[in-house]
């Protein structure tokens, strides 16, 4: 799949290309499959994220949103790590992560919850993990992350306190 992807230069694909393909691959059935959803995942997006340099367009946003709707932990596997964890993330990149956590139903943003709590702490994940902490989220969820917190070092910590203090009260 990676060496079709290549030969259909899918990453140079426009963004209302994209979102024709898009919407044609979550309308396949049955789904693809957990590793080729991967594949198409760093193709269709990942290079494209990284390499923004304004907002991303509504088309793009809405095949992320889309994609991620029903391939969530492929999306989650091949994007939400790499983008966080490159060194040329920058507001751009986060802006559309806390766009996409918005959009997301709860039990998408748990997954995505537990693979940012996986990642190294830096200013971009904190935001993303802000965005997260602004939706609804529940006792249990808020437990796991003080959990998490306590064994966090970095200068996000008491911060991240703060905000599931916010939360409960």
């Amino acid at each position: 799949v990676d060496l079709l992807c290549a030969q259909l230069q899918l990453p140079q694909l426009s963004d209302t290309s994209l979102l024709q393909l898009c919407s044609w691959l979550l309308a396949l059935s049955p789904d693809l499959s957990f590793s080729n959803a991967t594949v198409l995942t760093r193709s269709l997006f990942l290079g494209r994220i990284l390499s923004l340099t304004s907002s991303a367009s509504r088309l793009l946003t809405t095949a992320l949103i889309s994609f991620c709707a029903k391939y969530t932990y492929p999306v989650c596997r091949a994007l939400l790590g790499p983008v966080l964890e490159a060194p040329g993330t920058g507001p751009v990149q986060t802006e559309l992560l806390c766009c996409l956590m918005k959009a997301l139903e709860p039990d998408t943003q748990v997954l995505m919850l537990g693979q940012i709590l996986e990642l190294p702490w830096k200013e971009e994940t904190f935001l993303v993990l802000q965005s997260l902490l602004e939706q609804q989220i529940t006792e249990t969820q808020r437990l796991g992350l003080a959990k998490a917190l306590e064994h966090n070092t970095t200068f996000l910590r008491k911060s991240l306190q703060a905000a599931l203090r916010h939360l409960t009260s």
